[in-house]
């Protein structure tokens, strides 16, 4: 179903051009770069990229930092027709042969910071048209081009860009994303987030991860508001730089959170326009109650997926999250608007309220597929649903709580456990910075409970930790193993990377 006619995110910038004109869109260090500005810049890429022979449905990589470029080619590919794919800015020269083959790319703009001389022969040795480096000398060679708007024949339905999704046990699969799913998922994004024109979006997290294309960076461009973007958070500067700007919302990531309520009172911290920030999994309520209280700005959860397009489930910003009896945990929020979910067992049937299964998706727009991999296109979307392999409960009055992945879920002698009710119980210790609890193979009970813990203390023990757990969660609950760390293996946004703790676990084991 397309709900914006025959629009395209090169087009709607046109429109939001005409509209806005001098306004700026992007905010960026001491540089101001108008909707206009924008468009112009846009056109000038699309005008060099067609003058490298990239043309409709040609793959364009791009692997660079947060900056207004990403932009620039995001839409430049657009007005030609062209498919971007931003490219994670860790990405090892292994992962990013992977991405050009796979993508079939026919060209590659990179940042010389992220790359190395293997990185470099990956892209010498793949048949690329072009592979630029991102540089004032190449920025100059574009300014020569033309600026005028391109008119091709592209269509709504048409894909504009492939996101790679992580890989944990097999490769990372291409989701294909059209220019239809980008305007649904800015036009719902300022609905469910209640934005305007006026709102000014602090954007941190990277540009490369749909978070900050879908929710953000579209939303911005549907309401014709501004983008305030910085090339990375920085916690001991983030207080001055929202003084600096003024932003009015920000979507942030539980690692957030955490780390601006650990650090030492600022005296601007209460002195904002900040009026609400979204953030997805995984924060406890006794953290989101101390945030809310030190820097009087309401939080609101929402969870979506690389494949659902946009926050398929959010917290209504007028009603307050409810908070499960007996694990604390809040809930994720109600059905967005349009949508539906369910909660399926294992033979496909709708689960009773307050019974665990998989969530379930019905969308006006969720992605086109996985690139080259129908099978797994054909287990995700099913008869118009997509499978999530999360797995929730939902509530008499519609609310969902998210229980764990599938991959998370521990089966230990019969039972399942969920990972994130013992994570929510340890992480009111006070003494628990982070955590992690994964499921290992054990002869006797299928799966045993295993603990990793960040702490801040040098004196705490596998014993305090048993102990404090000890009246909280069940006793087949409570971690047989409990490794202390010094940090997390992470995602580019801040998960932690739970495959790669089991992989250290088994490798460990071995020894």
């Amino acid at each position: 179903m397309l709900t914006h006619g025959d629009l395209t995110i090169y087009s709607y910038l046109i429109k939001q051009a005409e509209k806005f004109n001098d306004k700026t869109f992007i905010y960026f260090e001491d540089e101001k770069i108008s909707y206009l500005d924008m468009l112009n810049r846009s056109n000038q890429i699309a005008s060099w990229l067609a003058d490298h022979g990239i043309q409709k449905g040609d793959t364009v990589s791009v692997l660079i930092p947060n900056n207004p470029l990403f932009y620039e080619i995001w839409f430049g590919c657009a007005a030609i027709g062209a498919i971007f794919i931003p490219i994670n800015t860790g990405t090892t020269s292994v992962e990013l042969e992977y991405f050009l083959q796979h993508s079939e790319s026919k060209g590659i703009i990179y940042d010389p910071s992220l790359t190395n001389e293997y990185h470099m022969n990956v892209m010498r040795n793949h048949p690329l048209n072009f592979h630029r480096e991102f540089s004032n000398e190449w920025k100059s060679e574009v300014s020569k081009y033309s600026d005028s708007n391109h008119f091709n024949d592209i269509d709504s339905d048409d894909v504009s860009s492939i996101v790679y999704t992580s890989g944990t046990t097999a490769k990372p699969k291409g989701v294909m994303i059209t220019h239809e799913n980008y305007l649904f998922a800015g036009h719902s994004s300022v609905t469910y987030q209640q934005l305007t024109s006026e709102d000014r979006y602090l954007i941190f997290l990277p540009l490369f991860h749909v978070n900050s294309q879908y929710y953000t960076s579209m939303s911005m461009l549907v309401a014709g508001g501004s983008i305030i973007l910085l090339e990375k958070f920085s916690a001991n500067t983030f207080w001055d730089t929202v003084a600096k700007y003024d932003p009015t919302v920000s979507s942030f990531v539980a690692t957030i959170i955490k780390v601006l309520l650990r650090m030492p009172k600022h005296p601007k911290e209460n002195n904002h326009n900040i009026r609400h920030i979204g953030y997805g999994l995984f924060v406890n309520k006794s953290e989101i109650d101390e945030f809310v209280n030190r820097f009087n700005i309401h939080l609101f959860q929402w969870y979506g997926m690389t494949e659902s397009i946009t926050t398929n489930i959010v917290t209504p910003l007028y009603e307050d999250m409810p908070v499960d009896e007996k694990s604390n945990i809040l809930a994720l929020g109600k059905p967005a608007l349009g949508h539906e979910v369910k909660i399926v067992n294992d033979e496909g049937e709708k689960c009773a309220n307050k019974m665990v299964g998989e969530i379930i998706i019905k969308s006006p727009s969720l992605m086109k597929g996985y690139l080259k991999n129908e099978e797994e296109t054909n287990k995700s979307l099913r008869n118009g649903w997509l499978y999530t392999g999360d797995f929730g409960y939902r509530n008499e009055e519609g609310y969902i709580w998210f229980v764990d992945r599938d991959k998370d879920v521990i089966k230990r002698a019969g039972e399942n456990i969920s990972s994130l009710e013992i994570e929510n119980v340890l992480n009111d210790h006070p003494h628990v910075q982070n955590c992690a609890i994964i499921g290992v193979p054990d002869e006797i009970r299928e799966e045993k409970v295993v603990a990793y813990i960040e702490t801040d203390s040098d004196s705490l023990t596998d014993k305090d930790i048993i102990n404090y757990c000890e009246n909280k969660i069940s006793s087949f609950k409570i971690p047989e193993d409990i490794y202390f760390v010094k940090d997390f293996p992470r995602t580019s946004i801040g998960k932690i990377q739970k495959h790669l703790l089991r992989n250290q676990y088994d490798s460990e084991s071995r020894s």
